[in-house]
């Protein structure tokens, strides 16, 4: 029986914790512990996961400091122990299928692959159905489209021991101000797509909750919101540059690797004129992912704003 860590993050979350971690106690054919880091609660999250811990002893929270969703995932993988078959992340207000973590095991043992990340059913806040997150979209996963939008929810992902101990080696972390930037999911996401090694699970396994207190996500994919998070990114000086960004942390990170793409390479370099006329001149990988709009994409990337 695989032996699988669940990494949760909680932050307020009080309304829907119970049935969440209910969901992940109750997942099948697998032996599991559950790791939660809490980032600062202000509400009654803590002392719910208390009285969990009170009659599960596979259940290990520790309580720190606000430091953001990305970081404090990211921190949890650290201090992970080591020995475990797959890891996988979790948010605190889902509903896991029973089958979740042996779905994924399975395919990851079978396919010889990294990361595992599937569909999602979303749902609102009563648990009711808005139906199946991507239907007929094509899933990009490539480095370029990482880039500039993932379309892998973290929710969904459950890596293999080999890529953990990629992921949490000291030369390989990303810095605490690019996980502000982009959240844990991208950079997992994107350093398995350097490796071509991620399996995407058609099938769903989850109810992904949709509220107001949402951190990321959304009801349904669209082009649409994709276009609009890009359009207000070149207004919003924190959210500025984000794939020139990420594209030099990975060339700090996984300089070897990161030499086998030139989209990679060129992105790090983006105050180069080389770089803005080689990314211009090959647009089309970039934003066959994202919706954007080919003149748009061009200005930002001349002005050094993407």
């Amino acid at each position: 029986m695989n032996r699988i860590a669940v990494l949760m993050s909680t932050y307020n979350g009080e309304k829907y914790i119970r049935e969440q971690i209910d969901s992940i106690l109750d997942q099948k054919n697998v032996s599991l512990d559950l790791f939660i880091r809490d980032d600062g609660s202000s509400d009654n999250t803590v002392n719910i996961i208390k009285e969990y811990l009170e009659q599960n002893n596979n259940i290990h929270l520790v309580c720190g400091e606000n430091v953001g969703v990305g970081n404090s995932f990211m921190n949890l993988l650290y201090s992970a122990p080591d020995d475990f078959d797959f890891y996988a992340f979790s948010d605190q207000d889902d509903i896991w299928d029973e089958n979740k973590l042996h779905e994924a095991a399975t395919l990851l043992q079978k396919t010889s692959k990294y990361l595992y990340a599937s569909n999602m059913e979303c749902v609102d806040e009563g648990g009711n159905t808005q139906g199946i997150r991507f239907k007929d979209e094509e899933i990009f996963i490539k480095p370029a489209h990482i880039l500039g939008f993932n379309m892998l929810a973290g929710c969904t992902l459950m890596m293999s021991n080999e890529f953990y101990k990629i992921l949490v080696a000291a030369s390989n972390r990303p810095s605490s101000d690019l996980l502000k930037l982009r959240i844990h999911d991208v950079w997992v996401v994107m350093v398995a797509s350097l490796y071509d090694k991620i399996i995407y699970d058609s099938r769903s396994f989850i109810k992904y909750r949709q509220h107001e207190h949402n951190t990321s996500g959304g009801v349904k994919f669209s082009w649409r919101r994709s276009f609009k998070e890009h359009f207000k990114a070149v207004f919003n000086k924190e959210k500025r540059n984000r794939r020139s960004k990420l594209a030099l942390e990975i060339c700090k990170k996984y300089p070897d690797i990161a030499e086998c793409y030139p989209e990679i390479l060129y992105f790090s370099k983006i105050k180069q004129f080389k770089s803005k006329k080689w990314i211009i001149k090959n647009k089309k990988i970039f934003i066959e992912g994202t919706g954007e709009n080919k003149v748009i994409f061009s200005l930002k990337v001349l002005f050094g704003l993407i």
